[in-house]
């Protein structure tokens, strides 16, 4: 990159050229050399101007911003304003969640008669931590998916919901019927909140802190309980004291 310290002596040694090349050429058409200094002064004035406008438009450009120091951000006092805390160490929940208006009274829970939970057989905690183990055991048919929506009285389509597994795969819930149910993303917490927890719970599983039998448990009986009990307190109190609706 051309350091503008150069661009000074490069400038002015073009301004001592074009005014000997000026003068040198003046005894042979005056007026023609008058018109042309006239036609270069307007040029500059004009190529001043529009670069005064461009800097200008520059400075004032609200997308152009210095970096704000995080120790900034962090000092505010406003707790909705505040971003939630970082998760270190974990593989659950986003490091960062934004603010969420949540109301564990209105979540949307599955019926227990219709979709009670249902795992693989003899599955194990080694088995689920394995990379790739979900993936390998997915199969749900579009046909399954209709009769969960036939199930539970839904219209399949945009603005409904997700066939969702009660018990995740990853925490070794099966693809029968009894394990699944049509999820809504609203009201909060919904779909997103759900798969939140089912991260987290993996990796307490993963990390040794929980049996899998009671991962499989607390997600099965009430997942949204399960989720304000391991996933709310991550982001800490002040996050859901700003969050927390409906109590």
């Amino acid at each position: 990159m051309l350091n503008w310290i150069w661009l000074v002596p490069i400038a002015f040694a073009l301004i001592v050229g074009g005014a000997l090349y000026i003068r040198s050429r003046w005894r042979r058409s005056p007026q023609a050399y008058r018109a042309m200094i006239a036609i270069a002064a307007c040029y500059f004035v004009a190529g001043s101007v529009t670069g005064a406008w461009v800097l200008h438009l520059a400075g004032t450009n609200p997308g152009i911003r210095p970096a704000v120091p995080s120790s900034a951000v962090a000092n505010t006092s406003n707790p909705v304003a505040l971003a939630p805390a970082l998760k270190p160490n974990c593989t659950g929940p986003s490091s960062a969640i934004p603010p969420l208006h949540y109301d564990p009274a209105h979540a949307v829970l599955p019926d227990a008669k219709l979709t009670p939970g249902d795992t693989f057989p003899g599955v194990t905690a080694s088995d689920v931590c394995t990379p790739g183990w979900s993936g390998q055991h997915r199969h749900v048919t579009e046909t399954m998916r209709d009769r969960v929506y036939e199930e539970y009285g839904r219209t399949r389509g945009p603005g409904c919901c997700e066939v969702d597994h009660l018990v995740p795969l990853e925490l070794g819930g099966s693809n029968e019927i009894r394990n699944l149910w049509p999820q809504p993303d609203d009201p909060r917490p919904g779909d997103a909140e759900k798969n939140g927890l089912e991260n987290e719970l993996h990796h307490l599983v993963c990390a040794g802190k929980m049996p899998l039998a009671d991962a499989q448990k607390c997600i099965a009986s009430n997942w949204v309980e399960c989720w304000e009990k391991y996933v709310v307190p991550e982001y800490g109190p002040q996050w859901a004291a700003a969050n927390r609706h409906g109590w």
